[in-house]
């Protein structure tokens, strides 16, 4: 193993941010700060922090470091700062002040003519957040996306709207969900990618159901049959077809056999999750009989043998 000397490497960084304070200064014969110097000494210094492990100091370096960046115009690389600086707000469990440091990133990238980088960003550090805040997850999948579109990504845009479908699902508010999933949709369509466009109008059906919108979710199966040869050839179309004829019929027992096929136990988890509660307990009614029988049996168990006189047993 390396044996890192963390003090040489603090002794190192705290050199270079003095050298690093002295080309900012100005006197009377150096009328402005020579920030290319500046940045390039603070830079280093924000390695060795790093490489010592001292994030806090790294993290607040990392922000003047930007901020100088910004000032010379080189947006590019104040986003790169931003992006480290918010790598060390996570190290020191500052997660949220980390979230708000990737979003200045990403927008950075993008007002520096980086939008791939942006969405990039955005669409790396979206799941980071998915425990801790959803919102925060759910924002940057969004941002991605729109800069996708406005990239005509037009796919990655689909995928990315489709996540954050998939976020906001686990909140609770399925009308926003069903919003985005429409949006992905029509992208598929547009994009003549029918072949990922089956599991979406699933979802979509699905959500009608649990918000008890039967016809609704049967609407969306007719017109999908007919706009979408892939839909109406697939394997799982009738599963959905019985299970939607179960629900017109309001069939619950039959809901419950229906919703139970292996395919809709292995979609996405949260969906399988809401699909559960139709699930009603089966009754066997062999055991039932099988418990009359044995009641019968533990009532009469206390009944005495008949006693038959001498004259009755000589007939046997």
């Amino acid at each position: 193993m390396f044996n890192i000397n963390f003090s040489a490497k603090i002794k190192e960084a705290e050199e270079h941010v003095k050298q690093g304070e002295k080309y900012l200064k100005t006197s009377f014969t150096k009328w402005k700060p020579d920030l290319d110097s500046a940045i390039d000494e603070f830079d280093k210094a924000c390695t060795c922090y790093r490489v010592a492990q001292k994030y806090e100091q790294c993290r607040d370096l990392s922000i003047r470091l930007a901020e100088l960046q910004i000032q010379k115009g080189s947006t590019f690389f104040a986003a790169k700062s931003y992006e480290q600086a918010a790598q060390m707000a996570q190290q020191l469990q500052d997660l949220t002040t980390a979230a708000k440091y990737y979003d200045k990133a990403g927008e950075l990238y993008v007002e520096g003519g980086h939008p791939d980088s942006g969405i990039l960003i955005y669409e790396r550090c979206a799941p980071q957040f998915q425990q801790i805040d959803r919102q925060i997850s759910i924002d940057f999948y969004l941002k991605a996306a729109r800069l996708a579109e406005q990239e005509d990504k037009t796919y990655q845009a689909a995928d990315l709207y489709e996540k954050a479908a998939m976020q906001i699902f686990r909140t609770g508010n399925f009308s926003k969900t069903t919003e985005l999933l429409e949006i992905v949709t029509k992208t598929l369509t547009t994009l003549e990618r029918y072949d990922h466009i089956n599991r979406i109008i699933l979802y979509r059906i699905l959500l009608k159901l649990f918000n008890d919108d039967s016809v609704a979710g049967r609407n969306i199966f007719d017109q999908a049959c007919q706009i979408y040869p892939t839909f109406e050839q697939w394997e799982e179309r009738d599963h959905i077809e019985l299970l939607l004829d179960a629900f017109d019929q309001d069939d619950k027992d039959l809901i419950s056999q229906r919703c139970q096929k292996p395919y809709f136990m292995a979609i996405e988890p949260e969906f399988v999750r809401l699909i559960k509660r139709w699930i009603r307990p089966i009754t066997n009614k062999d055991d039932e009989q099988q418990r009359t029988i044995n009641s019968v049996s533990s009532s009469t168990s206390g009944v005495k043998p008949m006693q038959l006189d001498d004259d009755e047993v000589d007939l046997r």
